[in-house]
């Protein structure tokens, strides 16, 4: 009888870093001996302590695959600024032996992305029979809707959350299908008689790219139609041959494009609020480019669901049989956020789409002057803190928009200078019109014929969006309620969109320098063209309108945000023919100055306001 046993390189980073930890302890005989150590007498003046190891089982563990050796075992050295030697005394010679620190083992705070995205489901699962007990109790349904015992129950026993992910995916596609084919008039949300369970949208399972593997484990029979069309993993991104033959009958032809689209937006212009989208749509964890252990990430994956923080690798450009590779250390994401040439990500990152989100600079500087004063995503400063420091706040927004219009222009003239594909979507229209805007980005990263979206795709957006339950459709839902967390300007409506001028933050001596910029700039890359300086064709047919105006954020021509309008052309590949070129980022220099003190010195500034943090500003109670 054979007996499976777990592969230990299997095992996520943070059952590794207890593993480690364990190894780590000294065995009980031994001590260690402090720097004053008498030779001599082999007495020491301190008392005997524990040892603290120079870690030969840990290694020794880690060195036994390549991807503990090469991706976990990095993760635990330690500075040469803050490494240790020590004087250990050995009972089997006597003698005393140097061993100098390289490695320190212990417990990673941060959870490793499986193990968030395992605890995120659970807790989700769990929230499943809080609003399962809830709708019980609910007298106001119909009896056509009521659900009986067996689709009451809110997931199946014995099943790893992985695979009921994968699993409830499956059977969405499938049932999604044999809905369409039996005209179903009553709508796909009320698709229960026949056994589905649409569950709202913030309660549904997420997964990572790479686990599609777990189809091969599960039972044919329960990832085949009633036509015998066998489903694929969640989001398939096969080859061509592969797309043709389960994609000929359509409800699997929706497949995402190959490689990396990269996510970017200047800070607080909403990357948050799509990628929750994103991940509500597709139920795809998506990934971002900033250490995973910085404060705001550290937010971002264990109080906002995004697990995918950190998270940079994307589909190989050769798919094998299964995505999950033995040397892989991370999940592999098809989206990335990035803020990048603003400031650098923690690794460099090839893309193959730009997904560009842009955000009014009134108000995206506007928060951002938040962010860097509570160090939080929700927090709002009190306004006795604009007052207090309006010198600093009116400095800090006279440079911002120069690196705001130096941001937009970095991505508009790379892609096309690289002949990478990109899409403009503006925050303010993902905000007045979801679904429209979330059309146009699924079309973009997605395999669509004639742009046209396949109904399932149509239908999980209007799902996601609407948050649908199990009996109806909210057509009154916000679109602040759709994110990870309630943004500042969380009112909705036009009334949201440049808050920050209605409020009057903004002297008119700085409304007036920020227009200058904007104009300066365009004339710029004016002059620039007629000198025969390179300079992108697409970039050129907008060189009399400044990135205010083609963006409709001028205050002065435009009366923004009063006269606010959603723009029938933004600069973008999405009607062109798409090009095949990449972009890497994270290598080449920011566009900030090292010296910028608006930067990521701006945490210094803060600590030094707030006494390290301990006597934080006002906020406003929420």
């Amino acid at each position: 009888m054979t007996t499976n046993y777990p592969d230990l390189s299997d095992l996520p980073r943070f059952t590794i870093s207890v593993i480690l930890s364990y190894l780590q302890l000294p065995p009980p005989h031994s001590f260690i001996q402090g720097q004053n150590h008498d030779r001599a007498t082999n007495k020491s003046p301190l008392p005997t302590q524990l040892l603290l190891p120079h870690n030969r089982d840990g290694i020794s563990f880690l060195l036994t695959t390549k991807r503990y050796a090469y991706a976990i075992l990095p993760l635990f050295r330690v500075s040469k600024s803050v490494a240790r030697d020590y004087n250990i005394s050995s009972i089997h010679t006597g003698g005393i032996m140097t061993v100098v620190e390289k490695y320190r083992f212990v417990v990673i705070p941060i959870q490793d992305p499986r193990t968030l995205l395992d605890r995120l489901n659970t807790r989700r699962l769990r929230a499943r029979i809080v609003w399962a007990n809830r709708m019980k109790k609910n007298e106001s349904q119909s009896h056509d809707t009521l659900q009986t015992n067996e689709m009451m129950s809110c997931y199946e026993y014995g099943r790893t959350v992985e695979e009921l992910a994968y699993e409830e995916w499956s059977m969405m596609k499938i049932h999604h299908a044999d809905a369409r084919d039996e005209n179903d008039t009553r709508g796909i949300e009320n698709y229960y008689c026949k056994g589905w369970r649409v569950w709202p949208a913030h309660l549904e399972l997420l997964q990572f790219l790479d686990d599609g593997g777990i189809e091969q484990s599960r039972d044919p029979d329960k990832v085949m139609n009633k036509h015998g069309q066998k489903i694929s993993s969640p989001i398939c991104l096969s080859n061509e041959q592969h797309r043709r033959e389960e994609g000929a009958n359509g409800f699997l032809g929706q497949m995402f494009l190959r490689g990396v689209t990269l996510l970017a937006s200047y800070p607080r212009s909403g990357n948050t609020l799509l990628r929750t989208l994103l991940e509500r749509i597709t139920s795809i964890v998506t990934g971002s480019d900033t250490r995973p252990d910085r404060t705001l990430s550290r937010s971002l994956a264990l109080e906002h669901d995004l697990v995918g923080e950190g998270l940079v690798s994307g589909v190989p450009a050769k798919l094998p049989s299964s995505t999950r590779s033995q040397d892989a250390f991370d999940p592999l994401v098809h989206i990335v956020k990035t803020h990048f040439p603003e400031r650098k990500g923690w690794k460099p990152l090839t893309g193959n789409r730009v997904l560009l989100l842009v955000r009014n600079p009134y108000d995206a500087i506007d928060s951002y002057w938040n962010l860097c004063c509570t160090n939080t995503h929700t927090r709002t400063l009190d306004e006795s803190v604009y007052a207090q420091y309006a010198q600093k706040f009116d400095e800090l927004t006279r440079h911002e928009i120069q690196i705001w219009c130096d941001f937009q222009y970095y991505w508009m003239d790379i892609c096309e200078k690289e002949n990478v594909p990109i899409l403009i979507v503006r925050y303010e229209d993902l905000v007045l019109d979801t679904e429209a805007e979330m059309r146009r980005v699924l079309r973009f990263v997605s395999n669509t014929e004639n742009g046209t979206l396949d109904p399932f795709w149509e239908w999980r957006i209007r799902h996601a969006v609407s948050n649908a339950t199990n009996n109806s459709v909210s057509a009154n839902s916000q679109t602040s309620n759709l994110g990870s967390y309630k943004p500042r300007s969380s009112n909705g409506g036009l009334s949201s969109i440049g808050k920050s001028v209605r409020k009057n933050r903004f002297s008119e001596g700085v409304l007036l320098h920020m227009h200058e910029v904007a104009v300066s700039l365009a004339l710029e890359r004016k002059q620039s063209a007629m000198h025969n300086i390179s300079v992108p064709k697409l970039a050129l047919q907008q060189t009399n309108a400044t990135l205010l105006q083609r963006f409709g954020y001028d205050i002065y021509t435009q009366q923004f945000p009063e006269k606010f309008q959603r723009l029938d052309e933004l600069l973008s590949h999405e009607e062109a023919e798409r090009g095949c070129g990449t972009v890497t980022i994270n290598r080449t220099p920011e566009i900030r100055r090292k010296d910028d003190p608006f930067g990521r010195a701006m945490t210094f500034w803060r600590r030094g306001e707030t006494c390290d943090d301990t006597v934080p500003f006002p906020t406003v109670p929420r």
